[in-house]
């Protein structure tokens, strides 16, 4: 894989911006660790470093309200639109303000992957800017209260952090509409449930004008379910630090998840937005199944 995978000048142009307002971020905590430049296994190129310096965010203690009060801001939203801004801060806050008290893998670091990862693609599919902004708010909320275990029943865990956030967002002055527009983003996030429909839903409203409701509201959705999952699907590095993460997440005896495991969890999502395939990460999915393929015919 190289640099020039049908990225655009203006993609281009948007993972250098974002990579800036990453490093432009508060550096007061740790070093950040370095990958095995050993063990990587493609080219670094121009979205890697942008994932660099996302990894870093779980090393530099930068606080999630930091993160999403940034993004907020180069969004330059009218005054008209300040309550997405306000709900957004809150619902980064009342992360904030659980600290430790959190899952190992679905906390406050993972969160911020998701809001840079949806910042990123709700851009490259050229949505306008205050939807933008519902997406890294329903990023920001989309695992408030997490217990740290799947669900039991469909949307369990999806349900919980729209009831912790929706009053939040209510009292900021967010109306029935993008509350309806934040459910539907949370809910699309059950990976059993949600996300298919997320998918075939996006597929069929591509003919629909780009400015209606429902082309826009699958839009959103697809986008946040994509960021959910991105950076376990970036390379195999990066997947194996979150799987050593779910696994103590689920108290498994086993340090790591097993190949078989991420390899099942891999071949189960697909990346098909405009967006992901203009950072190439389908093209990354599938790279990263085949070197995790032969670990296993290696007997890793």
């Amino acid at each position: 894989m190289n640099d020039d995978f049908d990225m655009s000048r203006t993609c281009r142009l948007d993972l250098h911006d974002l990579t800036k307002s990453i490093q432009s971020l508060d550096r007061t905590a740790r070093s950040i660790p370095a990958m095995d430049p050993a063990a990587q296994s493609m080219p670094r190129v121009l979205v890697d470093i942008f994932g660099d310096e996302v990894r870093g965010l779980r090393f530099r203690n930068a606080k999630l309200s930091q993160v999403v009060g940034s993004l907020l801001e180069k969004l330059n939203l009218p005054e008209s639109h300040a309550h997405l801004v306000r709900g957004g801060l809150c619902i980064a806050q009342k992360v904030d303000e659980t600290g430790a008290d959190q899952p190992s893998y679905h906390n406050q670091y993972h969160i911020a992957e998701v809001v840079m990862a949806a910042f990123i693609l709700g851009k490259r599919e050229r949505l306008p800017e205050f939807l933008i902004a519902e997406i890294v708010v329903a990023a920001a909320g989309h695992d408030l209260g997490h217990p740290g275990h799947n669900n039991t029943s469909p949307f369990e865990i999806e349900t919980l952090s729209f009831h912790i956030a929706a009053p939040i967002l209510t009292e900021c002055g967010w109306n029935e509409a993008e509350l309806h527009r934040f459910r539907q983003m949370l809910m699309a996030t059950d990976f059993v449930n949600g996300v298919p429909f997320a998918r075939s839903n996006y597929l069929e409203t591509r003919s629909l004008p780009p400015e209606s409701a429902a082309f826009c509201e699958a839009t959103q959705c697809i986008v946040l379910t994509e960021a959910d999952i991105l950076f376990s699907c970036f390379t195999t590095e990066y997947n194996e630090e979150l799987s050593k993460l779910l696994s103590q997440e689920w108290n498994l005896p086993t340090a790591n998840l097993t190949v078989k495991q991420r390899l099942g969890f891999l071949n189960s999502v697909t990346f098909l937005s405009g967006a992901a395939r203009q950072l190439g990460l389908e093209h990354r999915r599938l790279a990263l199944v085949a070197e995790l393929e032969d670990q296993l015919r290696a007997g890793a």
